[in-house]
């Protein structure tokens, strides 16, 4: 078997320092894919260079390469493989239980080496609340962690303090307003809480948007939603609330209930906590009534739906504070790791993306604290190459 030369993996530690050409990097990817031993040569080097970061803080780039080189020489000589992606602090409590993990939020994280050139997808930070309100004649406002600020809205309305007012009394028993829709929009990485006219209460995941009016009119409140949000409707036995998405409707009276209708997923989802909701698809007008605790999905292509019993609060964990994994292909649960880190993953191999997850993380977490708990459960890697996250198995 020939041996990995000191110059191959003096490009990999160029690589992982950001002091390398792109032809230089290209030479490198062709280079990994050509045999399994030089792939696995490649993300023991990478893992080799990450153990070192914190004891190398402060140290100059050459410094830091001719430690990884003795270090490299160390391991090939004493024949070792080790598979390790970083250092876990100690302060930071996991709980790892038959291929289920569970992460508690603390306040440690990992320094950043001052000799990195560039910032690593691994340290993306999570995302945080933001959102861009639409006023019907196109123009915006930004929304953000500022909570007790007052928009004006229309003659009479504001949003104060992320909820919809209304200025204006009752005039002769009739609405004096007009049913006039806004739209807030929550780009990737954002979350957003709202609260509509009537006191429902709104909270919009990453990547949604909410097209609600200032006053509901008429004999039912509509609004419209592309994305996941959690509702909390106030009770009206007289004006049905009603949630249209492009595929499904969701009808309520009075309720607390999570719906996710993502424009590049394959299903809708409605999960109801408490009260009862009514399901319609748009297309054959099928029906379902959903008790709490029950969860319905329906496939946009076949439209076909499946009504099951489930622990609800884990589908709408992401509202608490939470991704929640139950039985989910590796395929699925990068996209949502995509809207909240705003990051691209690819996939080494089909095998790779359907590998299934069971468990919880913190939102709030920097993506590599994310990435490490996923690790340690099942036998995959993933390298950073700059401009995506690449998903290997080991």
């Amino acid at each position: 078997m020939n041996r990995i030369s000191d110059e191959v993996i003096e490009r990999i530690i160029d690589f992982y320092l950001g002091d390398i050409s792109e032809r230089e990097k290209m030479d490198l990817e062709r280079w990994v894919k050509e045999s399994p031993r030089q792939e696995q040569c490649f993300k023991q080097t990478l893992k080799m260079c990450q153990r070192l970061r914190l004891s190398s803080r402060g140290e100059q780039a050459g410094g830091m390469k001719t430690r990884i080189q003795e270090k490299w020489r160390e391991e090939r000589l004493k024949r070792r493989r080790r598979f390790a992606w970083g250092v876990v602090s100690s302060a930071a409590a996991v709980l790892l239980l038959v291929g289920i993990f569970h992460v508690y939020n603390t306040n440690w994280k990992e320094p950043v080496p001052e000799t990195l050139p560039k910032i690593s997808l691994l340290e993306s930070k999570h995302g945080e609340r933001e959102a861009i309100l639409q006023f019907p004649s196109g123009n915006e406002v930004m929304l953000g962690r500022e909570n007790d600020r007052t928009v004006p809205l229309a003659e009479g309305i504001v949003l104060k303090s992320d909820s919809v007012k209304n200025l204006f009394p009752q005039e002769g028993g009739k609405d004096v307003m007009t049913e006039e829709y806004h739209t807030v929009i929550v780009p990737r990485g954002g979350e957003y809480n709202l609260t509509l006219a009537d006191g429902t209460n709104v909270w919009l995941n990453s990547d949604s948007k909410l097209k609600f009016p200032l006053h509901f009119v008429g004999n039912q409140r509509a609004v419209y939603l592309e994305g996941e949000a959690f509702f909390e409707v106030t009770s009206d036995s007289l004006k049905p609330f009603v949630v249209k998405t492009a595929e499904a409707n969701v009808k309520v009276l009075g309720t607390s209930f999570n719906v996710m209708n993502y424009t590049d997923e394959a299903k809708v989802e409605v999960a109801l906590l408490k009260g009862k909701v009514k399901f319609e698809d748009t297309r054959n007008r099928q029906t379902r009534a959903l008790v709490p605790g029950e969860v319905v999905r329906m496939d946009k292509a076949s439209t076909s739906i499946v009504l099951t019993k489930e622990d609800v609060s884990r589908v709408s964990a992401w509202r608490t504070g939470y991704f929640y994994f139950e039985n989910m292909s590796m395929e699925e649960l990068v996209v949502k790791l995509e809207r909240w880190y705003q990051v691209k993953f690819t996939f080494a191999s089909e095998k790779v993306k359907q590998m299934r997850f069971t468990g919880a993380v913190t939102r709030y977490r920097d993506l590599e604290y994310v990435l490490k708990m996923i690790e340690k459960t099942r036998d995959i890697s993933f390298v950073d190459f700059g401009d995506q996250i690449k998903i290997y198995e080991k």
